[in-house]
């Protein structure tokens, strides 16, 4: 339940932060702003302040703004405070303002995150790609099986293997190479858990596995960079280059499952690595678990993807609406308003077909 709990009131906070940015930008730009909602209707309480309805409503999942003239086909649209006819700049200003709150609320949350770690943070390594400022990389525990020797060892999600057996880990052939050396018998593992940047000891007894044929502990291993922002120029741009190699990683690692999902033609991979509402709160559950450095990482991700998604060029999406206003700076002249309600219309249509489409794999994994 506080999961669930801290779950809406990131969302919430999140969504809140974007649609102040296109508050504060139509309010500075002279637009007219008809209602500023927190949650979604239907409305328990409203007071007009002004030309502006400030709501609270039943549904507590972010928040929304309705500017005078955003709808192109509304009787409003002419009126001196519409967004309509405002000019060209004054507009993308707007469209394009959530996009930039949560830009800014992610870059702080990472300064925040790096001055707690000592900015030192790891990220997984991928075919080879390069970061800025990388160190050294490790071999990481993604998952402990169940009822393992590891699990009852107390080895974690996260815990980096820094040692075994006395021997320093430099890949996973290493770490291989000694538990299939050591069946039966006990050997002290060096972690440092990539959380909280703790360190700690385990001793830990290999047994044989007769699925892998050979000795194992029962742990998934990855291998992971860290980045090492050292420098004082380093640590003064340490927030935006965070962010910029979260969202290097991210497009890539993406665009690797959706190549092995159309070569193979199969979406499992997409299906298994792509999470709605459902599978984001679960995510959420197991950071209140590892404490309040985890819990910050995803709302610094979570506000970092909100940014990177709404400014694709995907119709109802900021990005959309940019695209719209872009095809108006290039051919000088306005879109039809009919065709870009309907386009947005459309487009709403869709990603709420597709909400509900990753929200049932999201069920259907969690039953699983």
């Amino acid at each position: 339940m506080l999961a669930i709990l801290i779950f809406i009131v990131i969302l919430s906070l999140l969504v809140m932060i974007h649609e102040f940015g296109h508050f504060v930008m139509a309010k500075r730009g002279g637009i007219g702003v008809e209602e500023f909602g927190f949650g979604l209707p239907p409305r328990v309480w409203g007071k007009k302040i002004g030309e502006t309805i400030y709501s609270i409503n039943w549904l507590p999942f972010g928040g929304f703004v309705r500017l005078v003239g955003e709808d192109p086909l509304d009787k409003s649209r002419d009126s001196a405070n519409s967004f309509y006819v405002k000019s060209l700049k004054r507009r993308i200003a707007v469209v394009l303002a959530g996009v930039f709150m949560n830009f800014i609320l992610a870059i702080v949350i990472f300064y925040i995150i790096l001055f707690a770690l000592g900015f030192k943070v790891s990220l997984p390594l991928y075919f080879g790609h390069n970061f800025s400022f990388v160190n050294q990389s490790k071999q990481v525990v993604l998952y402990p099986l169940a009822d393992s020797v590891a699990s009852d060892a107390g080895i974690k999600a996260g815990d980096a293997v820094i040692e075994a057996g006395g021997v320093p880990i430099k890949s996973t052939e290493d770490l291989q190479k000694i538990i299939r050396s050591s069946q039966d018998k006990e050997v002290a593992f060096s972690l440092k858990s990539l959380i909280d940047n703790q360190s700690r000891q385990v001793v830990i007894t290999p047994k044989y596995n007769d699925s892998l044929k050979a000795p194992a502990i029962g742990v998934g291993i990855d291998e992971f960079v860290e980045l090492n922002y050292q420098t004082l120029p380093q640590k003064i741009f340490a927030g935006f280059s965070h962010s910029y190699n979260l969202t290097n990683y991210s497009f890539r690692y993406l665009g690797r499952v959706i190549s092995y999902s159309i070569a193979h033609r199969d979406i499992s991979g997409v299906s298994q690595n792509v999470s709605g509402p459902v599978g984001i709160a679960q995510i959420t559950a197991q950071a209140v678990a590892f404490g309040p450095i985890s819990v910050l990482q995803i709302v610094g991700l979570l506000s970092l993807n909100l940014a990177i998604m709404n400014v694709l060029p995907i119709p109802a999406l900021d990005g959309g609406r940019f695209f719209f206003l872009v095809v108006e700076a290039v051919t000088r002249r306005k879109v039809y308003p009919a065709v870009e309600k309907w386009t947005h219309t459309i487009g709403f249509a869709l990603l709420i077909g597709l909400i509900l489409l990753i929200t049932y794999s999201d069920i259907l994994k969690i039953i699983k």
